[in-house]
Order: structure tokens, then sequence, then C-alpha cells
């Protein structure tokens, strides 16, 4: 019986630099984002180019300006997306349902509520590195 590879996310890029430990990425612009159905919340087609640093574990055999794909495991992506906009959603929802009980003013709720969503973001990008090691992205030449 053939053992099945877990889904993966792939994104098509160029190698910018490499280190003894780590190779910087950019991630080009896809042309297929368009007409995919989860571009509004995927950071990969927002247009601008993106560079991820990837832990470096190939033999050697890629320099800057190859062509490789990145490579995330699909339950790391759904993470991210869970960390990165689910939860601020649920924060920012909870908040303006109940901060309304409190303060009779919904200028100050709404602004308490948005003030909290911003503070989850400020503790996100204290513990960046933290949940950086979390996420393992893997590089693979693309043989031309």
């Amino acid at each position: 019986m053939k053992s099945q590879q877990p889904s993966v996310i792939r994104h098509e890029g160029r190698v910018i630099s490499v280190g003894p430990v780590q190779t910087k990425v950019e991630i080009l612009a896809q042309t297929a984002c368009a007409a995919c159905h989860a571009k509004s919340v995927c950071g990969a087609s927002a247009g601008e180019s993106r560079v991820i640093t990837v832990r470096r574990d190939d033999d050697g055999s890629i320099v800057p300006g190859d062509s490789v794909n990145v490579i995330i495991r699909q339950g790391q992506g759904f993470k991210a997306v869970f960390i990165a906009y689910l939860i601020p959603l649920f924060i920012l929802l909870v908040l303006l349902l109940t901060l309304p009980m409190f303060f009779e003013n919904e200028l100050v709720a709404g602004l308490g509520a948005l003030g909290f969503v911003a503070l989850y973001y400020l503790v996100l990008a204290q513990f960046r590195d933290r949940l950086n090691s979390g996420f393992v992205f893997t590089v693979e030449k693309i043989n031309n």
C-alpha cells in the first residue's frame, strides 16, 4: 500500500540569498491567484512580493537566483490563518457584543474592541520568533 503525502501548499519563488543556516526566498506573484477562491485570506496574493526565511536543509545545490518551490503543510497554513485572522475576528465580535453592556457610549465600546485587537497583534509581534519556530517551510528546487 502506498503512503500518501500530506497535503501541502506550494508557492514558487526565487532564492535571494543563501547563508550557512538559512535561505531567503522571494515569493513571486502568482497569476493563478486571480482564480483562487482563497485569495482574500491568502497573504501571497496581495500583489507585492514577500521574502520568506527558510531554515536551510539542502545539500548545497541551491544558489541565489534559483527558482524554487516554498512548501508548507496545509495544516500549518490553516493554523496561520486561524492565528492571524480568526482569533482577532472572534475577539472583535465578542467585545463588540459585550462592551456595550458596560459602556453606554457605542463609540467607546467600538474603540475599545479595536484597541483589544490591536493589543492582540502587538502581543503576536512580541512572540514572533516563538510563533515562527512552529511553522516549518521547506524549499525544493525546480528543475528546468
